[in-house]
Parts: structure tokens; sequence; C-alpha cells
């Protein structure tokens, strides 16, 4: 009898665990450590360093950049960073709001960032604010990536900046 109902609360605590009840995930842990991670990533990029920027992103990544299209493979998203980080660039982004889901699984960012970018015909640097969105998953290994990252800017579209000017 005993090991009978031993075999019933062993059963039925995994069917509550497996429901993701019960599961003692402490939610702002885990934001923090996106938090954490989102910084470093910040780092990279404003250390003009790319690899350390791309090694942040999922295999199966995405970046959705302003008026552009999707970047859905590694190399279309490592042309999207090489078109912003180098010489004359400067980039960086401030976490204002990291959330975790309550499965533990995903998490999302959203912030604001600035990119400085020198101008190629010689006059004055290109200077950019806007925000930002990223969806993370952690991995089998246990460790966050970006799975989803878009970014838009603040300042109107040229068009409408030269259509404003006539």
């Amino acid at each position: 009898m005993r090991r009978g109902v031993l075999v019933a609360i062993l059963t039925a605590s995994g069917l509550v665990d497996g429901c993701g009840v019960g599961v003692n995930l402490d939610k702002s842990e885990e934001a923090a450590e996106l938090r954490k991670q989102d910084e470093q990533w910040s780092a990279a990029a404003a250390r003009n360093d790319l690899e350390a920027t791309l090694s942040f992103y999922a295999d199966d990544a995405v970046v959705l950049p302003g008026n552009a299209p999707i970047a859905a493979d590694k190399q279309a998203i490592r042309e999207v960073w090489a078109g912003m980080l180098g010489p004359g660039t400067a980039v960086s982004w401030k976490v204002t709001k990291a959330e975790v889901a309550k499965s533990g699984e995903l998490g999302y960012l959203y912030g604001t960032y600035e990119l400085t970018m020198k101008d190629p015909k010689g006059g004055p640097p290109e200077k950019d604010k806007g925000k930002l969105v990223e969806i993370w998953k952690k991995q089998s290994d246990g460790k966050w990536k970006c799975i989803v990252d878009t970014y838009n800017s603040d300042l109107a579209p040229p068009s409408a900046v030269s259509g404003a000017s006539k």
C-alpha cells in the first residue's frame, strides 16, 4: 500500500511540474540575466566587434531592420551589422524593460538606441536614435540567445524631412 501511495504522489508531482504549475522559477532573476546579456551585447557593438556582436544571436534568429528587408539567415544578419559597425561609427542601446515568460523559455526586452555614422561624403556624422524590441529564447545549454531583433528610428524618414523643407 505504501508503495502505491508513493507512486501516486510521484506521478502527480510529475504531472503538476509537467504542466508548469509548481515550477519554482525566479522570473526577476531571469530578467536580470537577460538585462546583463543585453548590456554585454551593447558593449560588444560599441567596441565595433562584429563577431562578438553576432554571437548573441541564436542560429535561427531573424533581424527586422528599419527600412530594409528581413535578415533571415546568418549571412544577412552579418551584412546588417557589418554596415553599422566599423571606423567612424558608434552604436549603443539601453533596455527600458525586460520580462520573462512564466515558462522561463522566452523573454523580451525593449528600450532605446543611439547610432552615429561617419558621412561617406565627408559631411557631419549622421546621427540616429530610436527604439528596439528583442525576443530571447533560452537554449538547450541554458544560455539566452536573441531570436528576433527589431529596431526603428524616432527620426522622420528622409523623404518626409526633404518634403517638409520645400
